[in-house]
């Protein structure tokens, strides 16, 4: 966008024509994303073959309904996904003029393939929706605009989609006893390489159930084929839900691991109703903080009796 980009200085009265605009450039983005990965598959199509997919032998007045569009346009995908033999229409036991819709087994193959590549979207549109900066909706516009002009859409999935034979490998549980020698070993681990072991951690860490589990917290583990590779908590203080304690193994590094367990546990939060998340963290810890801000977390005013010595800057995310 360019300083005489003229659907912007039109604010509201081309708030119609700035979501054309901008659902245009997504569809042309995924377009980009399904020819590099060598998929054959219309954008357009998604609604529908995913609807599809989860509610089997559907009528086109039941897909017309559910997806609140004309059954003249979803007969014209229908017959479009015909024509790629992604789908199979089966006359009605009960109503012969009835066609009943499934996948195919052409179809199911190609689900298989974009599911994955739908996980990474659905993660980078959430990414980008989430931001809290903006009070209204043409703020929000344009700030998703800004950061699809500074890294394509596309190319954000093609980076993330070069990991998913390893992130299929990678399982996020719940808290469990045995593993939580690795919450401790794991997280000193981190303590020593960039500060060191204070009291408030060595109480926590050796007694994770008391302190966090016992008292309404979570603990996180991620398996990465099986194998612990990381950890985090939400611990339930005064204020709200902390996200404290994330560490992940050295031997894991690369995988985002870190940035999975973040995902996880903000959405965590929002299923559960909270209104905030809040961390305490350290300004020498670059990468960190720019990754808690990308996920929309904003700096608020450091209390002098916070529990942490080594931090000088806590953070809220409102959910």
């Amino acid at each position: 966008m360019t300083d005489q980009d003229r659907l912007i200085q039109y604010q509201e009265l081309a708030l119609g024509s700035r979501l054309k605009r901008l659902s245009d450039h997504m569809m042309k983005e995924a377009v980009k994303t399904y020819k590099a990965l060598a998929i054959d598959f219309d954008p357009y199509h998604m609604p529908i073959f995913k609807l599809i997919s989860e509610q089997d032998n559907l009528s086109i007045g039941e897909i017309s309904k559910s997806l609140n569009v004309t059954q003249p346009a979803v007969t014209q995908y229908i017959n479009s996904l015909g024509q790629k033999k992604l789908i199979i229409s089966k006359t009605g036991k009960n109503d012969k003029r009835k066609k009943k819709i499934s996948l195919s087994k052409q179809g199911k193959m190609m689900l298989l393939k974009l599911i994955p590549i739908w996980n990474i979207f659905d993660q980078e549109l959430k990414i980008l929706s989430s931001n809290t900066k903006n009070k209204t909706l043409l703020e929000h516009i344009s700030f998703i605009e800004k950061e699809l002009k500074a890294e394509s859409l596309s190319s954000k999935i093609l980076s993330k989609s070069k990991l998913i034979n390893r992130a299929d490998k990678l399982k996020i549980i719940s808290f469990k006893e045995e593993y939580t020698n690795h919450f401790r070993d794991l997280n000193i681990e981190w303590l020593e390489k960039y500060f060191y072991i204070e009291k408030h951690d060595e109480e926590v860490l050796n007694n994770a159930k008391r302190y966090i589990i016992d008292k309404g917290g979570y603990i996180f583990f991620a398996l990465y084929k099986g194998e612990v590779a990381g950890t985090l908590a939400l611990m339930n203080e005064e204020e709200g839900y902390e996200l404290s304690k994330m560490a992940v193994s050295p031997k894991f590094q690369g995988l985002k691991i870190g940035q999975q367990l973040m995902q996880y546990s903000i959405h965590f939060a929002r299923n559960k109703g909270w209104s905030k998340l809040l961390l305490y963290s350290n300004t020498i810890l670059e990468n960190a903080i720019y990754i808690y801000k990308k996920y929309g977390f904003e700096e608020v005013n450091l209390e002098t009796d916070n529990p942490y010595n080594r931090s000088d800057i806590k953070m809220i995310l409102k959910l």
